[in-house]
């Protein structure tokens, strides 16, 4: 008895249901099927080809000089001209200025760690215990947050929660929910309205935040106009907070629900490196961002596919992390698995994706992995247990992914 193989309409429809939300679809099972079966199609739900093998999602993200980001249309971001909107030079002249701040050795040496140290601490004497917590809400969230809020030195960090979650869900999510682009850009204007009194006082007293950073810096003998400045704290407030939380708070549900996965890690809460670790696996296993959007710029071939010009691609992020040509065991959570060298996968010489790849792999990727590896240590070393508050509610979303909440009880370790 022969097994038939999936026709090409049904891998279809089933990605169109994991677009829609639909929970009887497993989007691991389906991207391996498709990686198999149909590596490379034509979603017209989404207007665009989608890639779903490692070598494809990385060489579409591998130069924007052939796939570049789409403008003005559902997928494209919506911060105002941004680092993601520049290239060659000018981007990286520009991102520099950042980079310099959140990405160097010696910034982290000498300034993040201790910072975000001091705010993790704080907010791990801040939990409570023995009763329901969201902890997305209450832990994950605030790390990032506070970490943003104090490099820009603007401390209401409060007024920054909705606006950051329309703002992401409006810029490359759009692609699979167009309607919330409107929402975007109304927080979008409400945070340049929120930036511009201050941006205007720090070019009259500049200090050492990034902020003052950014305006004392010139481009060509000109300073950065005042909506790149403002384009650049939007991009940094959104693309900083969302993602580390998103992974943090996937991580720590799967950790509840697999209480072995929970000891295992637990017993790396001495060791950094270990950590890192951990932490990669984490961001291979759930990328916050499981796919980006990107346009062709002149007619370009991608594994025996062309793709015409200004032609929009969905390179999955999510299925090229799980691709068991580059990873083996993909779907195995194996907190050992980079524990060689695991900064690397923090870099643009790393293998997994959610970082992007190119000469536009995320500036803040060593943040995001200091952020996350105190955000590990000292929630390990004060809580012994997380026991699920009810059913832990599953992770949603097509591009965005990860579970909308984390209901939880703490449980002391002394």
């Amino acid at each position: 008895m022969s097994i038939q193989s999936p026709s090409r309409n049904d891998l279809i429809d089933e990605f169109n249901a994991v677009i829609d939300g639909d929970p009887r679809y497993d989007r691991h099972d389906l991207y391996e099927r498709l990686r198999h079966d149909l590596p490379t199609f034509w979603s017209e739900k989404l207007d665009a080809w989608v890639f779903t093998r490692y070598d494809d999602v990385k060489e579409v993200l591998g130069s924007d000089e052939r796939f570049g980001r789409p403008v003005g249309r559902p997928g494209s971001s919506v911060y105002g001209r941004s680092f993601l909107e520049m290239k060659g030079r000018e981007h990286n002249k520009k991102v520099g200025i950042v980079a310099k701040e959140i990405r160097a050795p010696r910034a982290i040496k000498e300034h993040l760690d201790g910072m975000i140290e001091k705010i993790v601490n704080e907010r791990v004497e801040a939990l409570t215990f023995g009763e329901p917590i969201d902890l997305r809400e209450v832990y994950n969230m605030w790390i990032p947050l506070l970490a943003i809020t104090e490099l820009v030195n603007v401390h209401e960090a409060g007024k920054f929660e909705k606006w950051y979650h329309a703002i992401a869900a409006g810029g490359v999510a759009s692609i699979a929910n167009p309607a919330a682009r409107d929402a975007a850009f109304v927080a979008r204007d409400e945070v340049r309205e929120f930036l511009a009194p201050i941006i205007a006082e720090r070019k009259e007293n500049p200090g050492d935040d990034l902020i003052s950073q950014l305006l004392k810096a010139e481009y060509d003998g000109e300073p950065l106009p005042d909506d790149e400045v403002a384009a650049a704290v939007i991009f940094l407030l959104t693309a900083g907070v969302e993602t580390t939380e998103r992974v943090l708070t996937s991580t720590m549900r799967y950790l509840a629900l697999n209480p072995e996965a929970w000891e295992e890690a637990v017993s790396r809460r001495d060791d950094p490196i270990a950590l890192s670790a951990l932490s990669a696996e984490a961001l291979r296993m759930f990328p916050p961002v499981n796919g980006l959007v990107r346009s062709a710029h002149g007619d370009q071939e991608v594994g025996g596919t062309v793709v015409k010009h200004d032609v929009r691609v969905v390179p999955l992020l999510v299925s090229g992390n799980r691709d068991e040509s580059m990873f083996s065991d993909p779907h195995r959570f194996d907190p050992n698995r980079f524990s060689d060298n695991p900064t690397r996968q923090f870099g643009s010489a790393g293998e997994i994706l959610p970082f992007g790849a190119g000469p536009h792999h995320c500036t803040g990727s060593r943040l995001a992995e200091v952020e996350m590896v105190h955000a590990f240590e000292k929630l390990f070393k004060r809580v012994k247990r997380l026991i699920p508050d009810g059913e832990l509610p599953p992770s949603h979303g097509f591009i965005l992914h990860s579970p909308p909440s984390l209901p939880v009880i703490l449980e002391p370790r002394n």
